[in-house]
């Protein structure tokens, strides 16, 4: 996989030389501007601590420093490039089409809204790698910092469990399960209060526990290696508690991506891990009745009305098949409407790939799978060249955040999504050896 040449790129990178070269004495003379590298780490670890407390508009202030300081550096510091990975292609190409829906939707304003928000991750996922292409070193401490806030939710969920928390507004069908093997249903600290939200970010960032618990196991530190190791066993628990089925799926997509990563190594121990695994399930019967509950399908009132959100989701694609309706739940909210089955409102498609048809359409979904596909499969040649857990790790990230994506929206959240852009960006920092070598 290459970079991708353009005669624009080539005309930008030349004016950004020549800029770099007239400010290039502010950055040498000034403290603040000659460690800005500092100021985006701050920003990048803010944007995440605050992802576990604070609103959506808050959220996306502080992330928009992100961007605004990596184009500050790269106008000061000589050397700074412009450049595109194709996978990162496809993402510009799928919000250019999202952008034409806004033009195209019945709901323009409502739409640019949700766009908007969308520019503001694409800008952080972008202002990030390039962040971390000349900065690789500061990957450890993003980890590190995710893992940390995982960690600390993880308790917070095992206290809630604990103390039993009132059940909120999340749909949960218990008319079949017994009063003992109710769940809860943990939710931390993230707004809005969400279990199904709680268990998509605990996902998305539960691989950076493992490549922490990796590295200290790898570099024989013990002590690091069981604080790390509980702390990875504790978010899975926690994962569980949150009765979000399609966090279950991803997290045996990640229990599953690790045993075949490691099988060569723990052969002889595989089944006995895999047994364990089924074993906590079938021993802790309110999780392994909300496990079950996939199954019933129609039986479950909370299935039967996701069944029931596809039906009109699929028909509001079929009537907008090129451009779709428009960004964003404020106008799928509205235009649902016109189209549900029952008298239940929807926030959304409940499927990120449903969604993203339904809002702009069937190119903007292709653009999407190929910008997935395109950095998972260059990640899995990389891995089988040569292993490296951070690819492994980031990879699998994305990974487990899509499967929980076939039957939930919260990936649009922007507490997922700050994670999940931070991973991308980690693993597309991971891979520019292999595609600079390439060139």
């Amino acid at each position: 996989m290459k970079l991708l040449n353009s005669t624009i790129f080539d005309i930008l990178n030349s004016g950004l030389k020549f800029i770099q070269e007239k400010l290039d004495n502010i950055r040498q003379n000034s403290l603040i501007l000659s460690n800005i590298d500092y100021f985006i780490l701050f920003f990048v670890i803010l944007t995440l601590v605050v992802s576990t407390v604070a609103q959506t508009n808050f959220i996306g202030i502080i992330s928009a420093f992100v961007p605004i300081l990596v184009i500050v550096k790269m106008l000061i510091t000589k050397g700074e490039k412009i450049e595109l990975e194709r996978w990162n292609f496809y993402l510009l190409i799928y919000l250019l089409i999202c952008l034409i829906s806004n033009f195209t939707s019945s709901m323009p304003a409502q739409s640019f809204y949700g766009f908007m928000k969308t520019v503001i991750y694409f800008a952080f996922y972008f202002g990030m790698c390039q962040f971390l292409k000349n900065n690789k070193r500061f990957v450890p401490v993003i980890l590190c910092a995710i893992s940390i806030l995982i960690s600390i939710e993880s308790f917070i969920g095992l206290f809630q469990n604990y103390i039993g928390v009132e059940n909120i507004s999340t749909w949960q069908d218990t008319s079949y399960v017994n009063a003992e093997d109710i769940l809860s249903r943990v939710y931390g600290t993230l707004q809005p209060y969400n279990p199904n939200l709680f268990g998509g970010w605990l996902i998305a960032g539960f691989p950076a526990l493992i490549y922490l618990c990796g590295k200290a196991i790898s570099n024989k530190k013990t002590i690091s290696a069981c604080v790390w190791g509980i702390c990875t066993l504790i978010c899975a628990y926690t994962v569980f508690l949150t009765g979000c089925r399609g966090a279950y799926l991803a997290l045996f997509t990640i229990f599953f991506g690790v045993l075949i990563c490691i099988y060569k190594k723990i052969k002889a121990y595989t089944g006995i891990l895999a047994g364990l695994i089924v074993l906590f399930i079938a021993l802790n019967h309110g999780i392994f009745k909300r496990l079950m509950s996939i199954f019933i399908l129609r039986g479950d009132s909370s299935t039967s009305f996701r069944m029931n959100v596809y039906n009109s989701a699929f028909q509001m694609f079929h009537d907008n098949p090129i451009c779709g309706i428009g960004v964003g739940n404020k106008v799928f909210r509205e235009i649902y409407g016109l189209y549900m089955l029952s008298g239940f409102d929807a926030l959304s498609c409940y499927s990120v790939f449903l969604e993203i048809a339904v809002e702009s359409g069937i190119f903007a979904l292709l653009a999407y799978i190929l910008f997935i596909g395109s950095i998972l499969i260059n990640a899995v040649k990389k891995y089988i060249k040569t292993p490296d857990i951070l690819v492994f790790i980031s990879a699998i990230s994305i990974i487990a955040v899509m499967i929980h994506g076939i039957f939930d929206t919260v990936y649009f959240r922007p507490q997922i999504q700050y994670v999940f852009w931070t991973m991308t960006a980690v693993l597309t920092a991971s891979l520019r050896e292999d595609i600079i070598n390439s060139d």
